[in-house]
């Protein structure tokens, strides 16, 4: 589904379509603003003869007016004769009408308020379900600060035309009845009046303009904004490190000071709208209270009684077309935050990962990778990398930084989308099974271990469900985290902190062992999980890594390369290339590249 439409109003649609509302569901809201539009306006024309009736203290002519002559010959003769009873009924017609009028308003504006909220809370949650659809290449490319934003402040902006679309399409036909009873008690005066609102219609188009304008930049700015304060939240400890709190402030500042003169522009703008409302308002009375007098002269255009309610309705519809007019402000407004929603609905296909439709019965002879090139950000990582994983074996795989193999994990752990026929599981290309089915016998301990600010035993516990606490325990002890575990004083219920602040980088590790454990994943994959590590901690950890690959297929990143020793097969990695692979013995008597790797860190 392509957006085609460029206008604010075949966007908004667009979306609503995109996060599957129908947009038949606000005809509801709009038949009701309709409804209590029209009978707005037939209460409008009683005015006439109830006024009528007072100042010629009889209310007979009625029987004689057209469209409600007809209607009133309806009523028993009895009250036909009575001016007191045809008063009643007149004066209560008027309330009657008057009080429906105002509970349509009010359906109006209940359903309306459901529909906006329900679809806001659509949107939410299929831009949350987008952004968890995106591989990581999307969030490489792209600024969290600014998704969150999105998230949190323009998926509710980009939605306010649904808010008041219910009262512009009430001021819109309220207006038309307007127009038309004005039509009715003059058309003479109302050809005056038109000048003036066309006037304030292209004032209010001219506004409208320059605050689409004002739209886009607030929206970039604000999103800047928000991508600098989570930046510098993000990283206090360098900020405190180099002592650029200053600086930092000086920036943010800016950033803010220009997103505050932007959004005081824009508000200005809008308040614009209401001035110039009022004094069309006055313009169009004082038009008409003139020509009245001046030119035509009272007797020739209309009764006393129609002239108090044809002053009445102008008064009326000039406000009603100020929110009409208000209403294009709103849309000029929303443009901005629309435009970066309906960006997140944008179907570039290279920040999807492929999905399959087979399922993935588990691994029975091994992992191939064929040929495999992978770029990104216009650089290219990997070129020809041939090598297999065979099942029950350690793998490690090793190189200078930059070589590729932090790339090559995330391939395996399908985080970016790898060529197709490059990778084979068991003689299948990787990119035919279904993530779902695929990473259930896969986990994996990085280097960098994610922790979510809950519990220690949520944390452990994450991504599973009904898991015995016989099984927790057992695997509490087999990543070395039992003594740990002991010394707290809450124990697992413990708080580890923001990005397990509260954890030492073992006692994090140690964590992200045992969730590999506990997931019984016969694939385990461990990208650098004993680097930056004291020797003390890196044997605790080793001993629990030893323990962990037993009987699985592991493949190891390792930094240190006297962790790799029993490693069945070592594949050496350097400039996106494999240079070598073999055993530990095999490559130091081939005296290549991992020969030299070993020389350097043996020193």
């Amino acid at each position: 589904m392509q957006l085609q439409s460029t206008s604010t109003f075949g966007k908004l649609f667009y979306l609503l379509r995109r996060i599957h509302i129908r947009p038949l569901h606000i005809i509801i809201p709009i038949i009701f603003a309709i409804l209590a539009a029209a009978f707005e306006g037939v209460g409008m024309g009683l005015l006439i003869p109830i006024l009528n009736g007072f100042l010629q203290k009889s209310f007979a002519f009625v029987i004689d007016t057209p469209v409600l002559g007809d209607i009133m010959e309806m009523l028993p003769p009895t009250v036909l004769q009575n001016d007191k009873l045809l008063f009643a009924v007149l004066l209560g017609s008027f309330v009657c009408i008057y009080i429906l009028k105002s509970l349509l308003r009010l359906l109006s504006v209940v359903s309306m308020s459901y529909f906006s909220e329900r679809t806001v809370h659509h949107l939410r949650k299929e831009l949350f379900s987008r952004y968890l659809s995106f591989g990581k290449l999307f969030f490489d490319t792209s600024n969290i600060g600014h998704h969150g934003v999105v998230l949190l402040e323009f998926s509710r902006k980009a939605l306010l035309p649904l808010v008041g679309i219910d009262k512009f399409v009430n001021s819109l036909f309220a207006l038309i009845a307007y127009f038309t009873v004005m039509l009715l008690i003059s058309w003479k005066l109302t050809l005056i009046a038109l000048p003036p609102f066309f006037l304030l219609h292209m004032l209010v188009k001219t506004v409208v303009v320059r605050l689409r304008n004002i739209s886009h930049v607030t929206t970039e700015r604000g999103s800047a904004l928000n991508k600098k304060s989570i930046e510098i939240l993000s990283t206090m400890p360098l900020v405190k490190a180099y002592r650029t709190e200053r600086l930092e402030q000086r920036r943010y500042t800016q950033i803010s000071d220009e997103k505050a003169r932007l959004d005081f522009r824009g508000n200005i703008l809008l308040s614009f709208i209401q001035p110039i409302q009022e004094i069309m308002m006055i313009l169009v009375v004082s038009a008409i209270f003139g020509a009245a007098l001046f030119i035509f002269g009272r007797n020739q255009i209309a009764s006393a009684s129609a002239l108090i309610v044809y002053f009445y309705v102008v008064v009326n519809a000039t406000s009603k077309f100020g929110m009409v007019s208000g209403f294009r402000g709103v849309l000029a407004h929303t443009a901005g935050p629309l435009e970066a929603v309906l960006e997140i609905f944008n179907d570039t296909g290279k920040f999807f990962v492929q999905t399959g439709s087979d399922r993935f019965p588990g691994m029975t002879t091994d992992i191939t990778c064929k040929n495999l090139s992978f770029s990104y950000n216009d650089r290219e990582v990997l070129q020809n990398v041939s090598f297999t994983i065979r099942k029950g074996q350690m793998t490690a795989i090793v190189g200078p930084s930059g070589a590729g193999k932090s790339t090559l994990i995330h391939l395996l752990m399908r985080y970016y989308d790898c060529p197709s026929q490059s990778i084979f599981l068991d003689g299948k290309d990787i990119r035919s099974f279904t993530l779902d089915s695929y990473l259930a016998h896969v986990a994996i301990v990085s280097q960098e271990t994610l922790l979510l600010h809950d519990s220690l035993r949520n944390n452990i516990l994450y991504g599973l469900e009904s898991v015995p606490d016989e099984d927790l325990q057992a695997v509490i002890r087999r990543a070395r985290l039992l003594e740990f575990v002991e010394r707290l004083p809450q124990g697992l219920q413990t708080l580890v902190g923001d990005r397990g602040v509260k954890l030492s980088g073992g006692e994090k590790q140690r964590v992200a062992i045992a969730r590999a454990l506990l997931k019984g994943a016969e694939i385990l994959i461990l990208d650098e999980a004993t680097s930056s590590l004291d020797s003390q901690t890196e044997k605790l950890i080793q001993e629990a890594i030893d323990e962990a690959i037993a009987g699985r297929t592991a493949i190891v990143i390792a930094h240190r390369l006297s962790t790799i020793k029993h490693a069945d097969t070592i594949i050496v990695l350097k400039d996106g290339r494999k240079e070598e692979e073999g055993t530990l013995q095999e490559l130091l008597d081939r005296k290549g590249v991992f020969f030299q790797l070993w020389e350097e860190q043996k020193f």
